[in-house]
């Protein structure tokens, strides 16, 4: 029976941080009783994708879902059982805010099927939290991870660095300290500037000025480092896990397995007829809803993607992992060798993976390899 892996997109948040380029959306008042519905149509439209497949992993990302009805979680899960009955051991995964999130909504989670939490943690510092227009304090951080320590088996939260006028010194005070919270599995990201964000145009105004590249280089270098030493092996660029809690769901993407994406913005890839297809969802949640509400599919993109398209996305994908991608893959020899002799890349085992050199330039990799 082939592994398939769920993922629920829910859309909305309090408020929108500076530097997010998310499909998420603020909304005051949100009708949980027609976006339940909409969440179960297209489970629906989705049920010859979902028989007779191993439910492996589903991750419910944002937006903020810990915003969500634990109903709406509950009757989610309960119909994607209906359709295929989901893993005993499989990884359900909800993403929380610290600020919105208690004991009490913890524990109903837990109860309706949730097993792992990612908290959105981004800093322990109040400094940078204002920086990043994070609505929550250190204060809800570290009662948000206690809790998640106490009551799941499994959790993990992210960091962000490379901040304005942050040193590698003050990086490394912040991951020691963060160190003493990981039981698990921690997402360490550099802060990057993209554009349609609310930091965009303050950074081209130069309101604020990032670290140089040689300084975030050290840091993320420090990061691998720092975590390797405690035991919090690195197993994906900016991933690092406690041995046997690396997140699956991720690892879904990154190994090119199957997968479908319910929600406004959601993707899918999925092998099907022989032939490996991709999806996107229409972004606007309305217009998501709208369609289910007229019984029609809410995809805005769905093609059969060719030999070149694969391979790439092998190449970007695979290459983000420690293990890499198997040698006989790759296409571009010649390439492979230049890559190998200049420190980029290593082969060893069967396996073409990144050195700590060539992490940092993996866009030049991969158009190298094309």
């Amino acid at each position: 029976m082939n592994k398939l892996s769920i993922y629920i997109h829910w859309p909305f948040c309090k408020s929108k941080c500076p530097y997010c380029d998310f499909n998420s959306h603020e909304l005051k008042k949100i009708d949980h009783h027609s976006y339940t519905n909409a969440f179960l149509q297209e489970i629906e439209f989705n049920r010859k994708l979902i028989e007779n497949k191993r439910i492996d992993s589903i991750f419910f990302g944002g937006g903020t879902p810990s915003l969500m009805k634990t109903e709406t979680v509950y009757k989610i899960l309960n119909r994607i059982n209906s359709i295929s009955l989901i893993n005993k051991d499989a990884e359900i995964t909800l993403e929380v805010n610290p600020n919105a999130i208690d004991r009490k909504k913890f524990i109903d989670f837990r109860a309706v099927g949730i097993n792992r939490v990612s908290i959105g943690v981004q800093s322990f510092k109040d400094n940078n939290l204002k920086f990043l227009g994070r609505t929550h304090s250190s204060k809800d951080v570290f009662e948000a991870i206690n809790l998640a320590k106490k009551l799941f088996k499994n959790y993990s939260f992210d960091l962000m660095y490379c901040l304005p006028n942050q040193s590698p010194n003050e990086w490394e005070k912040e991951l020691l300290e963060a160190v003493q919270y990981i039981s698990h599995h921690i997402s360490c990201y550099q802060l990057t500037i993209e554009k349609g964000t609310q930091f965009y145009n303050k950074y081209r105004s130069k309101c604020f000025i990032l670290p140089e590249d040689d300084t975030s280089t050290s840091m993320y270098n420090l990061t691998c480092d720092l975590l390797n030493s405690h035991g919090i092996n690195q197993y994906e660029i900016s991933n690092f896990a406690k041995s046997g809690y690396e997140c699956r769901h991720n690892l879904c993407y990154w190994n090119m397995q199957d997968y479908i994406g319910i929600g406004p913005g959601a993707h899918g890839r999925y092998k099907l007829d022989g032939n490996i297809w991709s999806t996107i969802n229409f972004y606007n949640p309305d217009k998501w809803i709208e369609y289910l509400r007229s019984d029609k599919k809410p995809v805005q993109l769905h093609r059969k993607l060719s030999s070149k398209d694969s391979y790439l996305d092998t190449l970007s994908m695979g290459l983000r992992l420690n293990r890499g991608i198997e040698a006989s893959f790759i296409q571009n020899f010649s390439s492979l060798q230049k890559l190998t002799s200049l420190g980029f890349l290593r082969v060893g085992k069967g396996f073409v993976s990144c050195t700590s050199k060539g992490r940092v330039v993996l866009n030049y990799l991969i158009r190298e390899l094309l």
